[in-house]
């Protein structure tokens, strides 16, 4: 299922060629921005599979989930170094699962095994992406011409290199997702807030989702074109070869565009 978003010719030319993907989780599934060659869409999925299954050689993918799980305390993700660097925007970073979690059988063992691995339990909105988090890392596995190619990254922390400061109105509110299109309008064609709320109500998702995902797509853009960095800047592989990061727009200069 997929949406065509209207675009201003006054602000297509700042999009390069290329293919380009966000994708953010949702009720049910996905929620995919696909960015082809100056023309952006949205695609609603059951499974990551089923994008990788029609956009198979995308320049840069970036998506909004666990990628690359610790087995062992010592091990780091940067899951705190997002937090510091959000503030009061810290609650949108959840804690990653242990690898020994993920792949528990039910809710009880699963926070008795990230205790035991980790030292702490787990939320109660980790618990609900475990799911998410399983199937992508499984789909890794089954694929490895895209392990370290399908790379995590994070919205409100995208937004935040994109505005130049961090973004701290509620994106479930009006004026917070008006304010993130906002944000996205310096980079793609103009979109309308009822652009994004027809094409997501179509779709059957959130509208925040369909912005989150958006605004991957424009991050994916900016990391094939060498204007993104890593946070750790020496990130670790996890047991099964993952590179435990996120991938992010390069800091904005005040006054200038990313």
């Amino acid at each position: 299922m997929t949406g065509k978003i209207r675009q201003n010719k006054t602000t297509a030319g700042n999009i390069q060629k290329g293919l380009y993907i966000g994708a953010d989780g949702c009720r049910g599934g996905w929620t995919a921005a696909i960015l082809q060659n100056g023309q952006l869409s949205l695609k609603r999925c059951k499974t990551i599979r089923e994008v990788l299954n029609t956009y198979p050689d995308f320049d840069a993918f970036l998506i909004d989930m666990v990628i690359g799980l610790r087995s062992r305390r010592q091990e780091m993700r940067p899951d705190d170094m997002a937090r510091k660097e959000l503030g009061y925007r810290a609650s949108t970073v959840f804690s990653a699962p242990c690898r020994q979690a993920v792949y528990a059988p039910d809710h009880e063992t699963m926070r008795q095994e990230n205790i035991r691995i980790l030292g702490k339990s787990l939320s109660a909105q980790t618990l609900n992406i475990i799911p998410k988090i399983r199937e992508l890392d499984e789909l890794l596995e089954e694929c490895p011409q895209y392990k370290n190619r399908l790379l995590e990254s994070h919205p409100e922390l995208c937004f935040a290199r994109l505005n130049g400061a961090v973004v701290m109105s509620r994106k479930k509110e009006e004026e917070g997702l008006r304010e993130r299109i906002s944000i996205l309008e310096a980079y793609l064609p103009a979109d309308s807030l009822n652009d994004i709320r027809m094409k997501a109500s179509e779709l059957k998702c959130s509208p925040d989702d369909a912005v989150d995902a958006v605004c991957l797509a424009v991050a994916a853009m900016f990391h094939s074109a060498g204007r993104s960095e890593v946070i750790p800047v020496k990130p670790q592989k996890d047991e099964r070869g993952l590179y435990m990061k996120l991938t992010v727009p390069v800091k904005r200069r005040e006054g200038k565009k990313v």
